[in-house]
């Protein structure tokens, strides 16, 4: 995962609710500002990194605000993810639920 993807997801993400990690819909414009992008597009290049965060599976649209943002929901990617700080893996649950049964057959 790139820097600004990084930056952007946690902007993002403080607009989540803390419970379910929904209702996400500060606008483009808004994150922009706040990260200080500036240039002739920011709000494009912002909406450059969302739709690789969407693409990613790092945000689900859940719908739109008329006349205003997009609305999304903080999700996880289904594969594993790697934290490169930690050199350390994360299964994602389907995969973690695959290891747990091969481990149970394994020491029958």
């Amino acid at each position: 995962m790139k820097h600004a993807e990084k930056l952007v997801g946690v902007a993002m993400a403080l607009y989540a609710d803390y419970e379910t990690g929904e209702n996400v819909c500060p606008s483009n414009g808004t994150i922009a500002k706040e990260l200080g992008y500036g240039g002739k597009a920011p709000e494009q290049t912002v909406n450059k990194i969302v739709g690789r965060l969407r693409k990613a599976g790092w945000l689900t649209k859940t719908g739109k605000v008329p006349d205003g943002p997009v609305i999304y929901r903080l999700t996880l990617p289904r594969q594993g993810v790697w934290l490169r700080s930690h050199t350390t893996y994360i299964p994602s649950r389907a995969t973690a639920v695959g290891v747990r049964s091969q481990r149970r057959r394994a020491s029958r």
